[in-house]
């Protein structure tokens, strides 16, 4: 029986980063862009959807399927509370002074775009990377304030697509070896 290397198996979770990023961007420019938008509760994670059209044969049945759309969305809980986040993630202007900070919701027509990177750690220290070149919180928020368990903001990303990219314009994983 062959065994499983220990680095072939993903525990845990990651850092959230998002920022205000062309999608041509250099690295350094990315990484000088991206702010870590806190700790991560729940863990996080990534779906790819297709769908397929099918040309069928009246005589021989399903001759052909094509790939007609495709989806990627990136779920996480957001459990560090900063009221700023809010406007990176929805149509929000943030504000502050040096006796509060104010977010106002509502009425912003322009959702940000960010590029949005997942770093995980694995334990053998080397980092598995997700970028989404443009993403979108889609969805709205709950925020419960209960005694019994601390306040998470769960947000899920919609992939925009880049249009000039040619080697995979949703999201990318990077892998260390």
């Amino acid at each position: 029986m062959a065994t499983v290397k220990e680095d072939t198996i993903l525990l845990g979770s990651g850092d959230l980063y998002l920022g205000q990023v062309d999608p041509n961007a250099t690295e350094t420019e990315i990484q000088a862009a991206l702010v870590n938008v806190g700790a991560i509760s729940g863990g996080a994670t990534i779906t790819y959807q297709t769908k397929f059209t099918d040309v069928k044969s009246a005589n021989r049945g399903t001759i052909m399927s094509f790939l007609t759309d495709e989806e990627v969305t990136f779920k996480s809980g957001v459990l560090t509370w900063n009221l700023e986040n809010l406007s990176r993630l929805y149509p929000a202007k943030f504000t502050s002074d040096t006796t509060k900070k104010r977010v106002g919701i509502g009425g912003i027509k322009n959702v940000p775009i960010n590029y949005l990177r997942f770093v995980h750690t694995k334990p053998n220290g080397k980092k598995l990377t997700v970028n989404i070149f443009k993403a979108q919180a889609q969805d709205g928020f709950d925020i419960t304030f209960d005694s019994e368990k601390e306040t998470v903001l769960d947000v899920t990303f919609k992939a925009l697509s880049v249009t000039n990219k040619t080697d995979g314009n949703l999201v990318e994983i990077i892998e260390e070896i």
